[in-house]
């Protein structure tokens, strides 16, 4: 099959996404699961971002580019412009910075503080710079699956919150109080803009810097106790004093936490090497699950799925 046939098929079996007025950010090609491995295309409202994973790939760039503008034009959507970003393996010591940096190569650049929106919440988001755009767009039917759980939910503690979209899904739906914990101030400072573009009040004491395994430790000590949790780790994070590795640590985090949980804790691993019955081993025997899920059904996949993500009742 030609690749302009390929990308087509890809775009047309996402159709209902572009009719969707909660959301305007969703992945329109996926890889080995739409039919070409190592090449990516997510639409952000009126930007498209492809990533190349391998350098073969450029090769191919310009008969790929033309096959996304031909596709997209057929749908509802304005695009402003197309960036290309490059995500192949990097050897040796290279500029990293550089080589991540999104290249425009169709119309005009995204304005700054650029905003989104996913599942009826505005995210702040960098096409350009970085590895990570600051949005997960993999989470969103998860973030969806939690909304009927919300009422029940006093208080949050966000962990790893990276740029805190489940606390303001959480505080959109009714949950009165979220303090999120990351190791990247830049990630917070975000994170503050994420409450402000959805019209929440912005308190400094509501994004702690600093190590979450730490953080954990001190709200135990302090009497801190939250009827919610997310605890979505990175597969690996390393800072001046830990290493933090999924496989050997997941499990130790989650027994912590049962000291500070009066309720529900959702828990997630973002890795194929991980299976889902080693994610769900990871969880303390009282532990109850309340349901289970993988990435949104954009994110088609091949054998199997790499998101295991899970709501539990702690007890």
């Amino acid at each position: 099959m030609e690749i302009s046939s390929i990308i087509q098929k890809a775009f047309e079996q996402r159709d209902p996404l572009f009719h969707d007025s909660a959301t305007n950010c969703f992945r329109l090609f996926n890889s080995s699961g739409d039919g070409m491995r190592d090449l990516t295309v997510d639409l952000y409202r009126e930007y498209l971002l492809v990533q190349f994973f391998k350098t073969e790939l450029y090769r191919e760039e310009g008969v790929i580019l033309k096959a996304i503008s031909d596709s997209i034009s057929q749908y509802p959507v304005e695009i402003r412009g197309i960036l290309l970003k490059n995500r192949a393996r990097i050897e040796g010591n290279g500029n990293i910075a550089a080589i991540r940096r999104s290249r425009l190569v169709e119309g005009e650049p995204p304005p700054d503080n650029y905003s989104v929106k996913q599942s009826g919440i505005n995210a702040s988001i960098d096409l350009v710079e970085g590895q990570s755009t600051g949005i997960f767009l993999d989470m969103r039917q998860i973030r969806e699956k939690l909304v009927s759980f919300y009422g029940e939910f006093e208080n949050m503690a966000n962990l790893f919150s990276y740029t805190s979209l489940f606390s303001v899904h959480a505080i959109k739906h009714g949950v009165k109080h979220a303090v999120n914990v990351d190791l990247s101030k830049s990630n917070l400072r975000r994170a503050m803009m994420n409450y402000e573009i959805n019209g929440f009040a912005c308190d400094d004491r509501d994004f702690i810097y600093g190590d979450a395994l730490q953080w954990i430790r001190k709200f135990q000590r302090a009497g801190k106790a939250f009827s919610f949790i997310v605890f979505d780790p990175p597969t690996f994070s390393r800072n001046r004093r830990r290493f933090f590795s999924v496989s050997r640590d997941f499990a130790k985090y989650l027994n912590l936490l049962q000291r500070i949980s009066v309720g529900f804790v959702l828990t997630s691993i973002n890795s194929r090497a991980v299976s889902e019955t080693e994610y769900l081993s990871f969880h303390p025997p009282s532990w109850q699950m309340v349901f289970y899920g993988n990435e949104s059904d954009d994110f088609r996949y091949g054998n199997s799925p790499y998101l295991k993500v899970g709501l539990w009742m702690v007890s």
